[in-house]
């Protein structure tokens, strides 16, 4: 009975720990730089406030490292066309999501955690994700252009980078406002 009322213990602050990690505001998000990190779903769950994927990442040091990620409400999932099995455990991704800002982080415990922003899929497919975070942040130097001005036909995914490709909000290393521009040019109907 005691090892059940301890389980019980351990589950309950796993899932408050959780719920704490939900509920946050873009002021506690480091938008301007991105944290990509590609691995394999080990979870995918479709709960309210958020989805949230658990991956597994393999370092150059054979170690793996356990990645959260905070993804959309289940309402913008499914204006996103995507059902609830759209990740499946085994599935390879990449993700670009942007940190907690440190004072906020250094309070939660393991494993990392980031709000994705962007997925790329396995078959180099982009998807939106979540709400927190910079969409020009995401474009990296050896990105292929053709594949963000694709990406951008999505109506949702021009809105996003239109607003924020207008906003006054600085883009990251990753990312040079020439490059960006260049995407944005190639576009059917360019941002202004």
């Amino acid at each position: 009975m005691k090892k059940l009322a301890t389980s019980a213990t351990a589950i309950a602050a796993f899932a408050f720990a959780g719920l704490l990690r939900a509920h946050h505001s873009i002021s506690t998000i480091d938008i301007t730089t991105p944290v990509w990190v590609k691995g394999t779903v080990v979870q995918y769950e479709v709960e309210n406030p958020h989805i949230m994927i658990e991956l597994d990442e393999a370092r150059e040091d054979g170690q793996i490292r356990r990645w959260t990620v905070e993804g959309p409400i289940i309402s913008r999932l499914q204006r996103y066309g995507l059902g609830n099995d759209f990740l499946k455990t085994g599935d390879v991704i990449e993700v670009c999501g942007f940190a907690p800002k440190t004072n906020v982080e250094k309070s939660w415990p393991p494993p990392r955690f980031v709000h994705g922003h962007l997925l790329v899929l396995r078959n180099g497919q982009m998807q939106l994700w979540g709400p927190y975070g910079k969409l020009d942040n995401c474009v990296r130097a050896n990105d292929q252009t053709q594949a963000w001005v694709d990406f951008l036909t999505n109506p949702m995914a021009r809105q996003i980078w239109c607003s924020q490709y207008t906003a006054a909000v600085p883009l990251s290393v990753a990312a040079s406002r020439a490059r960006v521009d260049e995407i944005n040019s190639r576009m059917a109907d360019p941002c202004h």
